[in-house]
C-alpha cells in the first residue's frame, strides 16, 4: 500500500473496531459516531485533507445533536440549530481553504437560520422578527469579511433592508403599526429586493464593459 493510503486504512479498521463493539452493545450509535469523528479531525491533523476535516466535522455534529437530544435537551429541539452552525463551520472552512464566495455565503447564512430556529424553539411569542434581523447581520459579516475590499457595496445594501425590515416586523408584533402600513411594506420589501438584484447584474455587465 502506497504511504499516503495508510490513513485512509486505520481509518477504517478504526471504523470496523467501532461497529464491532456496537454490535456487542458495547457502544451505542451515538457514542460510536463521536468517535469516529474525533478519528477523522485526527487523520485530518496529520494529513491535512479537506475531505477527513469536513467527514470529521459533520460526523462530530450529528453525534453531538443526538447525546445532547437524548441526553440534555429532552423538551427542545436543537437539531436544527446545531446541524445548520456544523454546515456553516464547514462551509466557512472550505471557503478559508478555497476562497469560494459562495461558501462564505453559506457560511454566514445557516448559522443565522440556526439560530434563529433555536430562538424560535425557546420562545413563547412570536419573533419572526429575529429571522430577518439574523440574516442582516450575516449579510453584513458576509460584506465585511469577501466584498469591501473589492468594493462591492450589495450585501451590505441588502443587510441595511434586511434590518430595516427586522425593525418592521418588531414593530407589527408589537401592535405598534396599523394593518394598512403593514400591508403596504409587504409589497415594498419585494420590490426592494428586486431592484438591488437588477442592481447587481447591472454592475457586473458594466465592469464587464
Amino acid at each position: 500500500m502506497i504511504k499516503k493510503d495508510y490513513a485512509l486504512g486505520i481509518v477504517l479498521i478504526f471504523a470496523g473496531i467501532l461497529f464491532l463493539l456496537f454490535n456487542l452493545n458495547v457502544l451505542n450509535f451515538n457514542w460510536l459516531l463521536l468517535i469516529l469523528s474525533i478519528a477523522f479531525l485526527v487523520v485530518y491533523s496529520m494529513k491535512r485533507q479537506t475531505s477527513y476535516l469536513a467527514a470529521g466535522l459533520i460526523l462530530l455534529g450529528i453525534s453531538i445533536i443526538n447525546i445532547m437530544d437524548e441526553y440534555a435537551f429532552t423538551t427542545v429541539n436543537i437539531k436544527g440549530f446545531i446541524f445548520l452552525w456544523i454546515l456553516g463551520i464547514i462551509s466557512l472552512v472550505m471557503y478559508s481553504r478555497q476562497g469560494t464566495r459562495g461558501y462564505l455565503i453559506l457560511g454566514s447564512i445557516l448559522p443565522a437560520i440556526g439560530t434563529y430556529n433555536l430562538v424560535e424553539e425557546l420562545s413563547v411569542t412570536n419573533v419572526y422578527w429575529t429571522f430577518f434581523l439574523f440574516i442582516a447581520i450575516a449579510f453584513y459579516i458576509i460584506y465585511k469579511v469577501g466584498y469591501k475590499q473589492f468594493g462591492v457595496v450589495w450585501p451590505k445594501i441588502l443587510a441595511k433592508i434586511l434590518g430595516i425590515l427586522s425593525l418592521i416586523f418588531l414593530l407589527s408584533s408589537q401592535k405598534l403599526l396599523k394593518f394598512k402600513f403593514w400591508k403596504v411594506v409587504s409589497y415594498l420589501w419585494p420590490a426592494l429586493l428586486i431592484i438591488v438584484g437588477v442592481r447587481i447584474i447591472y454592475n457586473i455587465y458594466r465592469l464587464r464593459d
